[in-house]
């Protein structure tokens, strides 16, 4: 068996910029062309150690996108798919921690900000704009109409 300490090392700098999730490692090292002992003792390393773990991956996930750039639940259930996260792990997550009261705060403070862009125009054109706003962040219809039209309704 070769010395993992360099393939290692390399994983490590990979996962020095942000988590990834053990399909992203494995992609990486496939990308990589490493043979399947070497891919399997640094996986082996980086479970040991910790350093891999999609549930905690998915937590940090949602954590990220409720507090930098807010998403609805459709969104980013799209985004951990891609990234190689279980369905039963997303679905249990996105309960535990987007309650729709969380997912509506997001939404109408998403919509708010937009809301100062959007002065001077019709109120057709305002709700068209705002509800392709958060359409296209994965919010539900049902609570894109329902914070748009309390919005409105305060103007």
């Amino acid at each position: 068996m070769e010395d993992i300490s360099e393939y290692f090392d390399k994983v490590l700098s990979f996962l020095s910029y942000r988590a990834r999730s053990e399909y992203e490692i494995d992609f990486y090292m496939l990308r990589k062309g490493w043979s399947e002992e070497t891919k399997k003792a640094v996986k082996d390393k980086l479970k040991q150690l910790k350093l891999i773990d999609d549930e905690d991956f998915a937590r940090q996930w949602i954590s990220s996108r409720s507090n930098s750039r807010p998403a609805g639940k459709s969104q980013i259930k799209f985004e951990l798919t891609k990234k190689g996260i279980d369905k039963e792990i997303i679905s249990r997550l996105l309960a535990e921690e987007r309650t729709s009261t969380a997912e509506g705060l997001m939404a109408e403070k998403l919509c708010q900000k937009r809301l100062e862009r959007l002065k001077g125009l019709p109120l057709r054109e305002k709700r068209e704009k705002l509800f392709g706003l958060l359409a296209r962040r994965g919010f539900s219809s049902q609570t894109a109409i329902g914070i748009i039209d309390k919005l409105i309704k305060k103007e």
